[in-house]
């Protein structure tokens, strides 16, 4: 999570945070920790935050969120969002978050969005997020 592209004043994770367009089309991107080292993860953050930008960001942090708790957000009695392995040789733990029905449009993906997001709220150091991780 960067700010202040992704953190409002109180320290919360925003929507902007979850692009509905990725959810739609690219894929909302994460790594899987189980397959990409912190060192990986570190260097990808800081690749984002060398960017040239009119206002410099920050790093905020990192999310753990489990495959499982995306998968058990339901709307209207449908799963509303998919995990899809989308490794690379160059990221071989990269997956991407989907909403399923897309052609619902953007506005359901929205609300679809609202119970994503609350998993993105528990923030850690990547220190944290890798306590306890065997690859």
């Amino acid at each position: 999570m960067f700010n202040p592209q992704h953190i409002n004043e109180e320290g919360k994770v925003i929507e902007r945070a979850i692009s509905v367009n990725e959810l739609v089309a690219d894929g909302f991107s994460v790594h899987r920790i189980k397959y990409v080292s912190k060192e990986f993860v570190e260097k990808s953050i800081q690749t984002r935050l060398s960017r040239k930008r009119k206002e410099p960001w920050t790093s905020e942090g990192v999310s753990r969120l489990k495959t499982l708790a995306v998968r058990q957000i339901f709307l209207e009695d449908e799963r509303a969002f998919v995990v899809v392995d989308t490794a690379t040789e160059d990221n071989p733990g990269h997956a991407s978050i989907y909403f399923t029905t897309p052609q619902k449009g953007k506005a359901y993906a929205r609300e679809a969005r609202g119970f994503l997001l609350p998993l993105l709220q528990d923030r850690m150091t990547l220190d944290e997020a890798y306590d306890g991780v065997t690859g």
